[in-house]
């Protein structure tokens, strides 16, 4: 578990320049989503210029129904930047009639991911990049990897193979690859990708994970020993972006 813990700081080091940062939060019980949204857009009124913040409700997944609030004075923020963003979003000033405080449910506090362009492609230069010419992103559909111990060697070597051969392909998908830094469980590797549809994610999509996944067991007959020696768990979530749930660095 030391060495673990050792490699993923020393990751943080070495890729620690740009950061993503970000909380779910929940209604609590009772509590209706038309007033809950309501009194978030009051709330906001708070969160400009370095406390900027993009708001995404979650469709699917084990966080169903809660919403994720990520850092947007600049994205991906760079690592001098993190304390005075942090500061921004965590101790602004108050709000005349803000009751939004007393409807939510923090749910696990802000985490710190470090992007890591070495298992990136297409990435995007800002948080809602234009997706392929076609404006900002509706959805971002987010994969999560659960690295066991003793499997970070593992787990680079299959994200990395996989990455190389895609990029091979002809696909302009962004796709975007983190590493958890701060907050909660941080053996943990996340994939995410923004889209314009939903069908997209469900046709397009696995057909060139399929042909990618393909090439690489015709490459490494070893790959599934790999695999279970890698990560123990995979879940997915797909977030909406809501732009009126959202402010700007203005």
């Amino acid at each position: 578990m030391k060495k673990l813990l050792l490699s993923l700081i020393f990751i943080s080091f070495a890729f620690g320049q740009v950061l993503h940062i970000q909380s779910y939060v929940g209604a609590k019980d009772g509590v209706r989503v038309a007033d809950f949204e309501k009194a978030m857009i009051q709330h906001n009124k708070a969160h400009t210029g370095l406390g900027a913040v993009n708001t995404f409700s979650i469709v699917n997944g084990p966080n169903a129904g809660k919403y994720v609030r990520v850092a947007a004075a600049q994205w991906p923020t760079p690592l001098d930047m993190v304390d005075d963003v942090f500061d921004a979003m965590s101790n602004h000033d108050p709000v005349p009639y803000d009751k939004w405080g007393s409807m939510i449910e923090q749910v696990g506090g802000t985490e710190f991911w470090t992007l890591r362009p070495d298992l990136s492609r297409n990435m995007p230069t800002v948080d809602g990049a234009n997706v392929n010419n076609q404006g900002p992103p509706n959805f971002i559909t987010v994969y999560y990897y659960g690295v066991q111990q003793g499997g970070t060697a593992n787990t680079e070597s299959v994200f990395g193979k996989f990455n190389e051969l895609a990029k091979q392909s002809d696909s302009t998908r962004p796709w975007i690859a983190m590493t958890k830094t701060l907050g909660g469980n941080v053996s943990v590797y996340s994939y995410s990708t923004p889209h314009m549809t939903m069908s997209e994610m469900l046709g397009p999509h696995q057909l060139e994970f399929q042909e990618t996944l393909q090439k690489m067991y015709e490459e490494d007959p070893d790959l599934d020993s790999k695999v279970r020696g890698g990560w123990n768990w995979i879940w997915s979530e797909t977030w909406r972006f809501r732009p009126e749930l959202s402010t700007t660095v203005d």
